[in-house]
C-alpha cells in the first residue's frame, strides 16, 4: 500500500465492475475523463477484463525513480515515465477528451487534423517551426523555448497560448487542425527531427534550415507522422489497456476486493456527475461491445 501515498485514486475491477477509491482531485476533469476510460474498455471487451487491483495517480511527472526505489518498486499508473522511473504508462485522459480546452476525442480530433494539414500542400506550408502551448507550468523548458520566439534568427514562431483568453473566444484560435500549416513532423529522422534540450534555438534552426533544404525527405518526415497518428486508433488503445492490465493482474498475488471506503462507479454514474458540457464530451467517446477479440500479444523473446 506504499503507492498510496503517492495516488489520486485506486482502481478495483471485479467481475467487470468498476470500483474507484478517491485520495485528492486530479487537475480539472482528468478523473473523471480517464474513469470514463476504464469503463469503456469494460464496455468495449465485456467479460474479459480481469480482476484488478491498481492505484493511478493523475499528475504528468513521473515519481517512482528507479535508483531510490530499487529494492521496492511501486507500481504507479500514470499518464507517462521515463526510463528512469518505474511508473507505469497509461493512455491519458485526452483520449476521450479534454473538455476545458476544447479538444474532442482522439478519433474525432485525429481526423480534423488529418483535414487540415490538407489546406496546404506541403511546398505552400510555411518554412519556420512552430510551437503553441501554455509555458506557465513550472516546466523549465518550456520557459526556454520563449527565448526561441524569433522567426529570423532562429526560424521559429512561439506562441503563449493563454486558455482563459481563448475560452473567452470560443476556442476559435486554438483548433489542432488549424496548427498544420507549418513543416514539422517517433522514431528519430524517420517521423520525426529530434530537438535536444540544450542549445534548443540552434537545434530548432538547423531542423528547420535543413528541412528548408531538403523539401522531399522532409515531407516524407511529416507524412510518416502523420501515419503514425493514424496507426494510433483507438481500437490499438483500448487494445493497448487490455493487454496492460491482463498482464498486470498476472503479477498480483492476491484476490481483488471492494475498499470498504470505494464507490461503484457506471456509466450513468459519470454521466449524471458531469455538468452539461462534460457530458456531451463523454458520449461523444461512447465505445461499443468489440465484435472482435483484442489483438495478439506477439511471444515473449527468452533470447
Amino acid at each position: 500500500m506504499e503507492a498510496q501515498k503517492l495516488a489520486a485514486f485506486r482502481v478495483v475491477i471485479i467481475g467487470g465492475k468498476l470500483y474507484v477509491d478517491f485520495y485528492y482531485a486530479c487537475v480539472q476533469s482528468r478523473a473523471m475523463f480517464t474513469i470514463w476510460g476504464f469503463l469503456q474498455l469494460l464496455r468495449r471487451y465485456s467479460g474479459k477484463i480481469p480482476d484488478v487491483d491498481l492505484m493511478f495517480d493523475c499528475m504528468d511527472k513521473p515519481t517512482v525513480n528507479r535508483t531510490q526505489h530499487s529494492s521496492m518498486p511501486l507500481p504507479l499508473f500514470r499518464y507517462c515515465t521515463t526510463s528512469q522511473h518505474f511508473d507505469i504508462p497509461f493512455p491519458d485522459w485526452s483520449f476521450w477528451g479534454w473538455s476545458e480546452i476544447n479538444i474532442g476525442p482522439w478519433d474525432e480530433e485525429f481526423e480534423s487534423i488529418k483535414q487540415g494539414s490538407k489546406r496546404r500542400n506541403w511546398a505552400r506550408k510555411l518554412p519556420i517551426a512552430y510551437w503553441k502551448g501554455n509555458p506557465d507550468v513550472a516546466s523549465p523548458i518550456r520557459m526556454e523555448l520563449l527565448q526561441c520566439n524569433d522567426t529570423n534568427l532562429w526560424r521559429a514562431q512561439i506562441m503563449r497560448q493563454d486558455w482563459e483568453e481563448e475560452a473567452r473566444g470560443g476556442f476559435k484560435d486554438s483548433k489542432l487542425s488549424k496548427q498544420c500549416d507549418h513543416r514539422r513532423g517517433l522514431i528519430p529522422n524517420k517521423n520525426y527531427w529530434r530537438i535536444p534540450p540544450s542549445n534548443m534555438c540552434e537545434s530548432i534552426k538547423s531542423a528547420v534550415d535543413w528541412g528548408n533544404s531538403h523539401p522531399f525527405e522532409a515531407e516524407e518526415l511529416g507524412t510518416a507522422a502523420q501515419n503514425f497518428m493514424g496507426s494510433l486508433s483507438m481500437d490499438r488503445v483500448y487494445d493497448y489497456m487490455y493487454h496492460l492490465l491482463t498482464e498486470y493482474s498476472k503479477l498480483q498475488a492476491f484476490m481483488p476486493l471492494r475498499p470498504s471506503s470505494a464507490l461503484e462507479v457506471c456509466v450513468d454514474s459519470v454521466l449524471c456527475f458531469a455538468d452539461q458540457k462534460k457530458r456531451r464530451w463523454l458520449k461523444r467517446s461512447t465505445t461499443f461491445p468489440s465484435p472482435t477479440p483484442p489483438c495478439s500479444l506477439p511471444l515473449l523473446d527468452k533470447h
